[in-house]
């Protein structure tokens, strides 16, 4: 079966790759110029399509969709999965004991899941603070840059598992979250449903939503990431992405997605190509909810788009081609979301790239196929969506005046994705917000 359906797959891809040499060729015969204009337009052009398909099949079944984040919990729990929450930290003294708080009053049964902290590489308390709230802990001191996936390597590797342990799952929170009293209980009734489930996403927000600008954006991103990304995936029962935290693999298939080799700049998407190329479907629980501190000043904003857009440029050119390759021949629908996933650009510099060809096609209207009107329909829509996470968080009105901070933040975003282009990108784990050095 999977030799025929290679078989299918490579004749698919031989029939697409001539369909789009032709296509290239007689778009230069006939324009001539002005095709080097149209490939990059009908690229930004389908990165809006996938922006815009979820929130088509969000509004379709919305009231079907918001079933999922209505909890159904159980008076007791029937069965118990055992469940390891793993904590990579880098001097998080002053966070993590929100989130040791959490974990300590967790509605599920305490003898069924263990914390253990990674202080890695710290010049804090952040150890002591782990041995305090009666947590495991694990110190690690490297020569060497660490990151995350290393720290979490560490863990697997030096942590004596008992045997009961061994057949569990592994949950893993960045130190700066805060989990709700029944995310343990949420996910293990999803688990107990579907015993064959290898990976869990969880639903994140942002708990300090108004501090400021960026984080009222950052938690309306957050909301279309969970109600218009994840759950209408879930409602067609195809796999949703791993954000690297609030997530929850089975054991054995975490130990595999550990010995990925590679820098590990963007662990997450490590992860995701791996398993959307071996056709493993990551499940979504949105009552299962995790919150944690988004950064509120604009240097620590800039700093940390730095090593996520800088990260996410390396993983373009680790997997791009090679998974858009394989997903045609192997006829994989995941791994063809996963590349789509991956090739997309932030929002603000899609809305920045509609904003340059409409000037070229004012200036200009035969450098675009698409007039005008048609790049202020796109570039409406962009803001629009923008305005629908707002209304998601059930943000203020005040706060709606968020959006018009883009174009302040636009400009760093820019110069941090020209950075991160040439090579110059964040490349280790450094605590993103200031304070926390």
């Amino acid at each position: 079966m999977i030799f025929k359906r290679r078989i299918v797959g490579s004749l698919v891809f031989v029939a697409l790759t001539a369909l789009l040499l032709y296509a290239f060729y007689t778009c230069f015969r006939d324009y001539g110029f002005w095709t080097l204009l149209y490939i990059p337009e009908t690229c930004i052009l389908l990165m809006c399509i996938y922006v815009f398909l979820p929130a088509v099949i969000f509004f379709t079944g919305r009231s079907k969709i918001k079933k999922t984040f209505v909890s159904t919990l159980p008076e007791r729990d029937t069965v118990h999965n055992f469940f390891t929450i793993l904590i990579p930290a880098h001097n998080e003294e002053r966070l993590l004991p929100a989130l040791l708080e959490s974990l300590l009053h967790q509605t599920y049964a305490r003898e069924y899941y263990q914390v253990i902290v990674v202080a890695d590489n710290c010049k804090d308390r952040t150890a002591t603070i782990a041995e305090l709230y009666g947590m495991h802990y694990l110190e690690r001191f490297t020569k060497q840059a660490s990151n995350k996936h290393e720290a979490l390597q560490y863990a697997i590797e030096n942590f004596e598992f008992t045997p009961c342990w061994q057949n569990g799952y592994i949950c893993i929170m960045d130190a700066d979250c805060e989990a709700h009293p029944d995310f343990l209980r949420e996910m293990n009734q999803q688990l107990a449903a579907n015993a064959k489930t290898e990976a869990i996403q969880s639903y994140r927000f942002v708990k300090n939503i108004y501090d400021s600008h960026i984080t009222v954006l950052d938690g309306a991103g957050e909301a279309l990431r969970n109600w218009v990304f994840s759950a209408p995936r879930k409602w067609i029962g195809t796999s949703v992405f791993g954000n690297g935290s609030g997530i929850v693999f089975r054991k054995q298939l975490f130990e595999k997605l550990l010995l990925l080799p590679g820098s590990h700049l963007a662990e997450d998407k490590e992860w995701n190509a791996y398993l959307a190329e071996h056709h493993t479907k990551v499940d979504y629980c949105a009552c299962a909810q995790l919150g944690y501190e988004a950064v509120a000043s604009k240097k620590d904003f800039h700093k940390q788009r730095k090593r996520w857009i800088g990260s996410h440029f390396a993983m373009m050119g680790k997997y791009g081609m090679k998974m858009f390759v394989q997903s045609i021949t192997n006829l994989n629908v995941m791994q063809f979301d996963c590349f789509c996933a991956l090739m997309q650009l932030p929002r603000s510099l899609l809305l920045m790239c509609c904003l340059f060809f409409s000037a070229f096609s004012f200036l200009l209207p035969q450098s675009s196929y698409l007039s005008l009107a048609g790049w202020l329909i796109v570039m409406i829509s962009l803001v629009l969506y923008g305005v629908l996470g707002l209304y998601l968080v059930k943000a203020r009105k005040k706060d709606y005046l968020a959006i018009l901070s883009i174009l302040g933040l636009m400009s760093g975003i820019i110069k941090t994705t020209f950075v991160s282009i040439t090579g110059k990108g964040i490349s280790q784990w450094n605590a993103t917000r200031i304070k926390n050095e």
